[in-house]
């Protein structure tokens, strides 16, 4: 079962598109496109899928994208007397190849559109921010939409309530740092992650005791190289499982587990639900 690979087409004339949407009850099947998106939920709440992630989304909820990531929002219910409505804002495959965009002003707005890659959720105060930019947006000039534009990404980055939705290994070139030693982890995990890992070959590419690089990991990236290694293992778990027709004990082995127990597990500890569970939610949204 493959998601739709959806075309959105932004005019040449403007950055980005912006519209208004009511949502309806199987709507929305799971889909992807070529387009960052920020996604803003003003009524309405239900189940939401990016990625690999499934979660209950409510009114205030706020996302952004990055190209190619599969999602839905499957609207369950809404307050009584409005209708669900989102506001959806889509930005030109080629938004970050603009030159303006790579101007050391605009440089934390080019970090956030890559950091988008496995989806960002933002919490707080400041998402009533963001929804006040966005209704001002419709009957701006295209000139004060783009300064919108500019607030709005202005509060998502200094916004310090987020958190990423996907995990890396549903999309396995995702994750670029500035840190050449972690660049090399990643990478090194991404193309073994199916495989037993050892602590000391991992320590090896960074030139490191086993010792020094767990605090070097752990300090970079708030996990353990296990914890990480497991969540990426999970994450091409999930996406097999959306993706093709393997029977879960295929995708255990493929996924880098060598015991079926132990990865539906590990896959709950994660997901909340079973192997089993996910597939019937994934094909649920995707009828």
């Amino acid at each position: 079962m493959k998601h739709i690979q959806s075309k959105i087409v932004v005019p040449d004339s403007t950055s980005f598109r912006l519209k208004r949407t009511i949502l309806t009850p199987g709507a929305f099947s799971i889909h992807s496109h070529k387009n960052f998106e920020i996604n803003y939920i003003v009524n309405g709440w239900g189940t939401r899928i990016i990625g690999d992630n499934i979660e209950t989304f409510y009114n205030g909820d706020l996302v952004i994208l990055g190209p190619d990531l599969p999602h839905s929002w499957e609207i369950k219910g809404v307050s009584e007397g409005v209708s669900p409505e989102c506001i959806t804002l889509h930005f030109h495959e080629q938004f970050l190849d603009k030159q303006i965009m790579k101007s050391p002003e605009l440089e934390p707005i080019y970090g956030l559109m890559k950091e988008s890659a496995l989806g960002i959720q933002f919490f707080g105060t400041e998402t009533s921010d963001v929804s006040c930019v966005l209704h001002n947006m419709f009957d701006a000039s295209p000139l004060r939409r783009l300064i919108y534009l500019l607030e709005v990404f202005e509060i998502l980055i200094s916004t310090k309530e987020r958190k990423t939705l996907a995990k890396a290994g549903f999309l396995k070139d995702s994750q670029n740092t500035q840190n050449d030693k972690l660049n090399r982890v990643y990478q090194f995990i991404m193309t073994n992650f199916t495989k037993k890992i050892y602590l000391n070959e991992v320590s090896a590419i960074c030139h490191m005791s086993t010792s020094a690089f767990c605090r070097f990991f752990e300090h970079s990236t708030g996990k353990t190289l296990f914890e990480y290694l497991k969540e990426v293992r999970i994450g091409y778990a999930c996406k097999l499982l959306q993706e093709t027709e393997m029977s879960i004990s295929t995708i255990c082995y493929e996924s880098g587990f060598n015991n079926l127990s132990h990865f539906n597990n590990q896959f709950k500890e994660i997901n909340i639900v079973s192997p089993g569970e996910y597939r019937k939610i994934i094909n649920k949204v995707s009828k």
